[in-house]
């Protein structure tokens, strides 16, 4: 992660004519053999084409679950050094990322950058003070908190899907890949192309509850365990959210002059591991040992490009 951002930095303090536009994309929960370049049987043609056309980054390592990853991206700072280190933040947990961490959009702002994110945040909710329009980015667009419905956006009983500070009641009944696809090839193609862009889109894809449109599911009637069927469909839809995204850039003539970052935040979650987690998961992260929640690479081995 942290080679990452010194990647991202170094294209940034380079003096170029035109600075480039940078944009970050994170899967939640994918399992190392979750991938086509890794297992022909899973369907992501989209991925597959950006990682062969670029740098496959066999040897990434992400840390063990959520909230950690997003904060050492953001900051970059192993977890232990901005306050993260002790797990997921969930609904109810008063804290975030702290407020004296100048985050990359942040100095990426100081640049003349545009900054948006579209998608999962997870690094703070219990006060505006953390969420991400208040950390670095112009406009945020999507949900706060770590995991909800992909349909309704409602977890325990509250709806959490928001326009920057506004609750977006409107996109109750759409599926989330599909709304942040939309939402990211809106501002693509909007863009004033005077200043460079820098967009974070951290999918809900794949993380629990599994849920996908019977169109993606279908594509693995092959698949007999209905979990990982569901699973896969969830891949197959985030591949083509990304597609289009992609395709969004050529359209307004961005692409060629975009850096693109896709990783997953940890390795792929697996049914009874920890014993106390009993939902159910479709992901593999065959040949590695171990999970999401564990330092095993299964666990922090991730794939990237």
């Amino acid at each position: 992660m942290l080679l990452l951002l010194s990647l991202l930095s170094g294209v940034v303090c380079t003096v170029l004519a035109q600075p480039p536009n940078i944009l970050v994309i994170v899967a939640d929960d994918l399992g190392y053999n979750d991938v086509s370049w890794h297992n022909t049987a899973v369907l992501t043609p989209h991925l597959a084409q950006l990682a062969a056309e670029g740098v496959t980054l066999e040897q990434h390592y992400s840390q063990p679950i959520c909230t950690p990853t997003r904060g050492a991206l953001l900051t970059g700072r192993y977890p232990i050094n901005n306050g993260l280190h002790n797990g997921v933040i969930e609904p109810l947990i008063p804290y975030g990322l702290d407020t004296s961490q100048t985050t990359l959009p942040e100095e990426l702002r100081r640049a003349n950058y545009t900054t948006h994110i579209v998608g999962k945040w997870h690094l703070g909710f219990c006060n505006k003070k953390f969420w991400p329009t208040n950390r670095g980015f112009d406009h945020h667009y999507g949900f706060l908190n770590g995991g909800q419905s992909y349909f309704s956006h409602t977890r325990d009983g509250g709806y959490d899907f928001w326009d920057d500070e506004e609750v977006a009641l409107g996109d109750n009944g759409t599926y989330s890949s599909t709304l942040i696809q939309q939402r990211a090839v809106d501002i693509i193609s909007t863009h004033d192309d005077s200043k460079p862009l820098f967009m974070y889109v951290p999918f809900q894809s794949v993380h629990g509850p599994l849920m996908v449109p019977d169109v993606y599911r279908n594509m693995y009637d092959n698949i007999e365990n209905e979990e990982r069927r569901t699973y896969l469909g969830m891949v197959t839809a985030m591949d083509d959210a990304v597609g289009n995204i992609t395709q969004a850039l050529k359209l307004s003539n961005l692409y060629d002059n975009t850096v693109i970052v896709w990783f997953s935040d940890n390795g792929g979650p697996v049914n009874g591991w920890p014993p106390v987690q009993l939902e159910a998961y479709g992901s593999n992260n065959w040949p590695l040992r171990g999970s999401k929640f564990t330092m095993w690479e299964g666990g922090t081995r991730t794939v990237a490009f």
